[in-house]
């Protein structure tokens, strides 16, 4: 028999995840900064040189974009998960957490915003995977 039983190691697994994901965004809440100064420099070299430095402009816009797309999804899973979180910190409803994130993934897909699904099947592969292995 086993010390810990198969439904509170599905909890324990999703609490370790979502600690992981508001971990994930906090870092990333730093990176954003980090990136948004390299922007306003980059904004700034490329008015001084009398926008010679287009280029250099356009790939801090580029990172600075693709780094807050990925801080949304997160915070968007955040969410998610934590609609699901009872007052204990329990996961209820598991089955249902898949399923939204299985429509939110074929909604990005319709709107061809790959970056994104990557990012939400990233994190939809941890909790099926737990799932799986308890079944």
């Amino acid at each position: 028999m086993p010390l810990i039983s198969q439904h509170k190691e599905v909890q324990l697994h999703l609490s370790n995840m979502y600690d992981s994901l508001q971990d994930s965004v906090e870092k990333m809440k730093q990176e954003l900064k980090t990136r948004r100064s390299q922007y306003e420099l980059a904004c700034h070299k490329h008015i001084e040189s009398g926008f010679q430095f287009e280029h250099l402009w356009l790939n801090a816009d580029r990172s600075y974009q693709s780094k807050f797309q990925e801080f949304e999804t997160h915070c968007v899973l955040l969410d998610i998960l934590g609609d699901y979180r009872d007052e204990e910190g329990n996961f209820i409803h598991i089955s249902e957490i898949i399923l939204t994130l299985e429509t939110l993934l074929r909604s990005f897909e319709q709107q061809e915003a790959y970056e994104v699904c990557v990012i939400i099947k990233k994190w939809q592969e941890h909790i099926l995977l737990k799932q799986q292995t308890i079944i």
